[in-house]
């Protein structure tokens, strides 16, 4: 919702809580929990609160969430709080105590209503938390409000007060009174729907017969913003073309500028970071639109259709699943095929990405320590809080997820010869589970069917399991290869056909294949070698002469050489610049003795270099395709064709504006879509809670080459969660 004042709205939003009542099944009675917002000492970083309740009882239980849906770490909101004062509806102070980190006890007899008012300080730059300055505001709903803990379900009023010279707002939520009311359904909605205020530039477009906006927060004046729009409605269709249905009536890009990264999800908006030169370089751009592709995503792939164990938030305590690398591992694959589909991303360049991905999964040690499920069911100890040694112990369900969804789609085209996808069976999910929920056995058991195959044992191994991926299925499909250099790949072709030649002398092999399939089949299996006999190595990054990394299995953890270990010396000589270029002279198999300080005490450790781990091997198209695969890879690339219903709205175009002051015709819109809403054309299903953030970052080990799942919330643009 972009705000300006609106006539008639008294009836307006007396209608909206009605029907809001209604759809919630509560009593037309129940009385809103309302807030007004001062964002008055913005400057300081600083806005107030104050949540207006009326009484039930002599007890009232106020209630701050610990954790934002879509970001599953606990992160304590309520350490932001400060300076609490609650009176009761005459002025009077009311005696209330702190029962738990996150609730306060009100004592509320023989009293009509309360005020508890509030400082919450917001100066963390994130898209699940608080960033307020002198120019502009970025609120969320987790981190914001306190509200009363039995009454999440109803109405939740929003009233702000702007500082002077700030016009506009934009959230997803429907407008009440004037330009600064706002009237969510339930808390579950208030928490889904991010509020920017300030200086906007807004952008508005049509796909699907639905009105969407994106809306530049901060200072825009490198970007296009009409350009932007026009690359996401390419977005747009694709995704409703893919999922066949579109379950909401509005939608928001709310991207605000302000140099840093990441992306969360919102049932009918999204919350990106970006910087103002993103527009102007090409691979941040690009960047960028996967990640408003990732978010958005998301608004069908667990916003609505979620697995069982998040259809009820429960914002106080973890909500576990083992199925996060289907929300977020599956999401991942879709954000940049899309974009190829809608012609923004070239094939081969959406195949470069896709390689980068597989590489760094298989470069990364803890895939071999921890499979898809438990990296997904331990996302809330581990996927945020990364360490030196994470790389050794976990794999990304977000790496790894896309992997294995790339897989999965080569595994159920290949199976039916190319008439079903995965595709299939996101619609078919969306049709059996989205008001109910799934189980990772239900997503399973519909990959069979549509697969036409048991593919109980292929999810054993790929996601429950920490064996290696199988790519040759996916290779042979669709002519793509491992790769390390020509020399390898000749040398590679040269045993596979000296080892058919000699199952076939002995008896073994089907003599029936020709030259040619058997070419094929020697070419899709190249793998480069695991390592590099020619490359020293000894399995440790050493920064400014301190051990920040000890890879396991590696020569340096066979000698025992710790993180934060000095290196002094090695056989004998001082260390005076990078360790690197002092092991690089070795030859593997050589000895050597390294002198070492480790808390005050020197000591002599002895160790073998190894050979490197093999990093630059590549995977992609490989050097001989049929006709037949690169028909394949069209079809996978080709955009979707789907019926998509235009919903039955009156809708307006609004005019594109580039400054604060260039949509007076805003309020007339905004009143028409509401006017729609309350005559019954809104969709079923639309506003649920939730969110998400952005996707994830590979960081590179500085000796091995290996590229480990990074924290989402790192700030980088192509990060969604």
């Amino acid at each position: 919702m972009i705000c300006r004042p609106l006539s008639c709205a008294a009836f307006f939003v007396a209608v909206a809580l009605l029907f809001s009542s209604v759809a919630f099944g509560q009593d037309v009675l129940d009385p809103a929990v309302e807030f007004t917002v001062d964002l008055s000492d913005v400057r300081n970083h600083y806005v107030t609160v104050t949540a207006t309740v009326p009484v039930e009882g002599n007890r009232t239980q106020m209630m701050m969430a610990v954790w934002t849906p879509g970001s599953y770490l606990v992160r304590e909101y309520a350490r932001h709080v400060d300076s609490i004062e609650v009176t009761d509806q005459d002025g009077n102070e009311l005696n209330y105590s702190k029962t738990r980190k996150n609730r306060w006890t009100v004592q509320t007899r023989d009293v009509e209503s309360f005020n508890f008012k509030y400082r919450v300080y917001c100066n963390e730059m994130s898209v699940r938390t608080n960033f307020v300055s002198h120019q502009y505001a970025m609120l969320n709903g987790a981190p914001t409000f306190i509200t009363v803990r039995d009454r999440l379900e109803r109405p939740h009023i929003v009233r702000f007060k702007m500082p002077e010279g700030w016009q506009r707002i934009a959230t997803s939520l429907r407008q009440g009174e004037d330009a600064y009311e706002f009237i969510a359904e339930s808390f579950d909605e208030l928490v889904d729907s991010p509020v920017v205020a300030g200086s906007l530039n807004i952008y508005p477009f049509m796909a699907g017969g639905v009105q969407h906006h994106l809306v530049n927060i901060g200072d825009d004046r490198m970007w296009d913003g009409t350009e932007a729009a026009a690359d996401l409605k390419k977005i747009v269709e694709q995704h409703q073309a893919l999922w066949g249905e579109i379950p909401y009536d509005r939608y928001y890009f709310l991207n605000v500028i302000g140099e840093t990264g990441g992306g969360l999800e919102h049932d009918n908006s999204t919350l990106v970071l970006s910087s103002r030169w993103t527009f102007r370089d090409r691979g941040r751009y690009r960047g960028w639109l996967s990640l408003c592709s990732h978010e958005f995503f998301h608004t069908w792939n667990v916003r609505r259709l979620r697995p069982k164990s998040l259809m009820e938030y429960d914002y106080e305590n973890e909500d576990y699943t083992r199925s996060l690398w289907i929300a977020e591992g599956v999401t991942s694959y879709y954000e940049d095929l899309l974009l190829a589909r809608g012609g923004l991303m070239s094939a081969r360049e959406f195949v470069g990405i896709l390689g980068g991905t597989i590489s760094g999964v298989q470069s990364t040690p803890g895939r071999k320590k921890q499979s898809l499920t438990e990296s997904s069911y331990d996302s809330w100890i581990k996927f945020y809080r990364p360490d030196e040694n994470s790389s050794n112990t976990r794999i990304s369900y977000y790496s790894k997820g896309t992997v294995v969804a790339f897989l999965l789609d080569a595994e159920i085209r290949s199976q039916t010869e190319g008439e079903k996808s995965l595709d299939d069976v996101l619609r078919l999910m969306w049709q059996r589970y989205a008001a109910t929920g799934y189980t990772e056995r239900d997503f399973r058991r519909v990959c069979s069917e549509v697969a036409g195959v048991d593919l109980t044992e292929w999810f054993r191994i790929a996601v429950d399991s920490t064996e290696e991926l199988d790519y040759v299925r996916a290779n042979r499909w669709f002519g793509f290869s491992f790769s390390a250099d020509e020399q390898a790949q000749r040398a590679a072709r040269t045993a596979a056909r000296e080892e058919r030649r000699r199952r076939r002398e002995e008896g073994g092999g089907d003599d029936a294949e020709s030259d040619e399939e058997e070419e094929e089949i020697d070419f899709w299996s190249i793998k480069a070698p695991e390592f590099d006999e020619n490359s020293p190595w000894i399995g440790a990054s050493v920064s400014d002469g301190v051990v920040t990394r000890v890879r396991p299995e590696s020569p340096a953890t066979e000698a025992g050489l710790n993180l934060d270990d000095e290196v002094l010396a090695i056989d004998g000589l001082r260390i005076s610049g990078s360790i690197s270029s002092r092991i690089n002279r070795m030859e593997v198999g050589d000895e050597i003795e390294m002198l070492i300080a480790r808390r005050g005490e020197i000591m002599t450790l002895r160790l073998t270099i190894g050979p490197s781990p093999r990093s630059n091997w590549r995977y992609g198209y490989a050097g001989a395709r049929t006709d037949r695969q690169e028909e394949r890879v069209d079809e996978w690339m080709s955009p979707t064709e789907f019926p998509v219903p235009e919903q039955e709205q009156v809708l307006e175009e609004e005019q594109t504006t580039e400054s604060t002051e260039e949509t007076e015709n805003a309020a007339d819109e905004v009143a028409e879509d509401q006017a729609a809403e309350e005559a019954g054309e809104e969709e079923a299903g639309e506003e649920e809670a939730g969110e998400e953030e952005a996707g994830e970052e590979e960081a590179g080990e500085e000796e091995a080459g290996e590229e480990e799942a990074g924290e989402e919330e790192a700030g980088e643009e192509e990060a969604g969660e």
